[in-house]
């Protein structure tokens, strides 16, 4: 298919992008619909592994912003607490990041909250490959069912508002993170703002 590079560039660039960026999904079930005949795994594989370097990339984007001095030392030392509390629970963090990986929902505040903690990119992106190419694999396969059913209509205003909105929400989201205080939340067990 001499579509797979272009197919690889866009969903990278869509996962580079902190936000504002239409769902890969999205855009793998529009491949199914327009090219219903393709290997659905080497789509998948190929959406996976650029959606998975594109997001790689948003969380050291997001590692440079916390070591800089825009960021001050009362905050980072903050989202120290929550890479801590990654890795001690490593394998509930691995569970949660591929449940995740197989839902709908965007990731790129995922990986900009994550890329802020500076804990280890392993435990989220192993699962996230695996969470995205199953379920690429599954975007592609209702793209193609959908191909023989409809002509689809990709524009309209309700879409574009229930995007905006979305993202919007998510970067609110980013920014609720980093202002957490997760030490003493996580003491008194009750959720704390930084002073």
């Amino acid at each position: 298919m001499a579509t797979l590079p272009v197919l690889f560039l866009v969903v990278f660039g869509l996962n580079v992008l902190p936000a504002f960026a239409p769902p890969t999904w999205m855009v793998i079930s529009f491949v199914g619909l327009k090219y219903p005949d393709a290997n659905p795994w080497l789509v998948a594989l190929v959406a996976a592994v650029a959606a998975t370097g594109g997001r790689l990339v948003l969380a050291h984007f997001a590692r440079r912003i916390v070591s800089s001095r825009w960021v001050g030392s009362s905050v980072r030392d903050n989202l120290e607490v929550v890479a801590e509390a990654v890795q001690r629970r490593k394998t509930a963090s691995v569970v949660g990041f591929l449940v995740f990986a197989f839902s709908p929902l965007p990731s790129n505040a995922l990986f900009l909250a994550y890329g802020l903690t500076r804990a280890p990119l392993k435990l989220l992106v192993i699962p996230f490959f695996i969470g995205r190419f199953l379920s690429y694999a599954g975007a592609f396969a209702g793209g193609t069912l959908l191909s023989r059913w409809l002509d689809p209509e990709l524009e309209g205003p309700a879409w574009w508002l229930y995007f905006l909105g979305t993202q919007l929400l998510w970067l609110g989201l980013v920014y609720a993170f980093a202002k957490i205080d997760w030490r003493r939340s996580g003491k008194e067990r009750r959720l704390r703002l930084l002073a």
